[in-house]
């Protein structure tokens, strides 16, 4: 009785809660585009702050190349003994699961042990807690089939993050890669080995993208390190998983091999690559407008049919329906 009587209240005092909807919406709107404001504020902050050869030194000094471990804690107590259940013996998988979470940017071994315990635990927590509200009802076929989508949901959930962070990641090194090979151009032609080159983009490259840079600062320390070039470029390229990145490694690769121009191949790639940028942005400018007849047909031209036909249509109701109705 309390409930159909606090819905009878809103019915009387209906324009009441209507006007207190309205200044809740208002009073939203207005904190968001404050805190909208303020974060245009910040960006332009940071992207100032980039440019600044004071800042640029403090970030290159508080750079941190690998992810640290995290001390052992609850979180750690529960994750190791699933990963040591479920971890695949395999080398070949395991390299594969973690080549995928290197490219997505998560290199510290704790990133393997959570992605192979999160696996398991939401496949098993999902279909519990749906399980849990549906044995009040009935445990029927349906509710069984909708448990084992969930326990499939949860172990492949995972996987569709790994996949949009490397996804992201990738979108933003290709933004800063025309920088990079712009950079090396310079320093090849400056009279810079391959090796400073690698180390002096990188240091560079790191208040705009710090992916990246620390991409070139690995493959640096892989050679001094006592690899061939070769292999450090092919690593460089799996690392990232990028096609641009794997033309690049192999051009230089060709380049350290066969002794020829390294200046030269790194302008040519960067003028291929400056070609492929135009056409595919004129690819997309091209399916613009096939992509644009769906909003057209469904949102604008219903309006403009109702405005242009809608006179029409109600003039020609009133006058020829009272006809036909013997009127």
């Amino acid at each position: 009785m309390n409930v159909i009587n606090f819905l009878y209240r809103l019915l009387e005092n209906r324009d009441f809660v209507f006007l207190q909807i309205l200044i809740f919406l208002a009073a939203g709107l207005l904190a968001g585009s404050i805190f909208l404001l303020f974060q245009r504020r910040n960006i332009f902050t940071e992207r100032m702050e980039k440019l600044l050869p004071a800042k640029k030194a403090a970030k290159l000094k508080n750079a941190k190349l690998f992810d640290e471990e995290k001390p052992d804690g609850l979180t750690a107590r529960i994750i190791d003994p699933i990963h040591k259940v479920i971890a695949p013996s395999n080398f070949s998988s395991q390299k594969k699961i973690r080549l995928r979470l290197v490219q997505a940017g998560l290199r510290s071994k704790s990133a393997y042990n959570t992605y192979l315990a999160f696996k398991v635990i939401l496949a098993v927590l999902l279909p519990l807690i749906y399980l849990s509200f549906s044995a009040y009802y009935a445990l029927t076929l349906t509710a069984i089939t909708i448990a084992v989508l969930l326990a499939l949901a949860g172990f492949f959930a995972p996987n569709l993050v790994i996949l949009h962070l490397t996804q992201k990641r990738q979108q933003v090194m290709s933004k800063s890669l025309p920088d990079a090979l712009d950079l090396m151009v310079v320093c090849v032609e400056a009279g810079l080995g391959l090796d400073m080159t690698f180390k002096r983009v990188g240091d560079e490259l790191r208040p705009l993208n710090q992916d990246l840079s620390d991409e070139f600062y690995l493959t640096n320390l892989e050679v001094r390190a006592g690899k061939s070039r070769s292999e450090s470029f092919k690593n460089m390229a799996d690392r990232t998983g990028m096609p641009d990145i794997h033309n690049l490694m192999n051009i230089l690769s060709q380049t350290s091999r066969l002794g020829t121009s390294v200046a030269n191949a790194l302008r040519i790639h960067a003028d291929a690559m400056r070609i492929k940028r135009r056409q595919i942005a004129e690819e997309i400018a091209a399916k613009s407008g096939v992509k644009l007849i769906f909003p057209l047909i469904l949102f604008i031209f219903p309006s403009i049919l109702i405005v242009l036909a809608g006179p029409a249509a109600i003039r020609v109701m009133t006058q020829l329906f009272p006809v036909f109705g013997g009127g």
